[in-house]
């Protein structure tokens, strides 16, 4: 069975590889949770130091850097494809909403960098004090609360325009 995966349209391409991805990490993550997930640390016998955790690592390290790859791709794409006429698509000023999403992204990553903690902690009985690890970490664990608070105030905007519209 021979298919020509160049006349594939882009929704199958896309389906494939969520299929793959997806497969991997139940494979992965099964077998993470079923081999050697018991096994007691080398350095601390009170604490579990699963087998596969090196391989859960990569994967999802894999993951991350190939979708920061694309998404760093497709941004240039999109900038080299766009024209004056893609300003307004169907009365909706796309242009405007996408600088004002980047702009509110790097200055969220920015802020919370900056006034991010430098506290150390102690992880797994370690003293942990890098202050550039502290800082990213802190960074991007309040950027992604803010986000998601400003998502589901979003959603709840735009759930409410139908109400809002109807009171009228």
């Amino acid at each position: 069975m021979h298919e020509n995966f160049h006349l594939w349209s882009t929704e199958r391409i896309s389906q494939t590889v969520l299929y793959i991805i997806v497969g991997i990490a139940v494979v992965v993550f099964a077998l993470f949770f079923l081999v050697g997930y018991n096994m007691p640390s080398v350095e601390e016998p009170s604490f579990n130091a699963p087998l596969l955790t090196d391989a859960l690592l990569i994967l999802m390290i894999a993951l991350l850097v190939v979708a920061a790859i694309i998404g760093f791709l497709a941004v240039i794409a999109g900038l080299r494809k766009r024209d004056s006429s893609d300003k307004n698509v169907n009365g909706v000023p796309a242009a405007k909403i996408s600088m004002i999403t980047f702009g509110f992204t790097f200055a969220m990553l920015l802020l919370t960098f900056v006034f991010g903690s430098t506290d150390s902690m102690t992880i797994n009985g370690h003293q942990f004090s890098d202050v550039v690890s502290l800082k990213l970490t802190d960074m991007f664990v309040q950027t992604s609360i803010v986000m998601i608070v400003v998502a589901v105030a979003a959603v709840i905007f735009g759930y409410t325009r139908y109400i809002r519209r109807n009171n009228k």
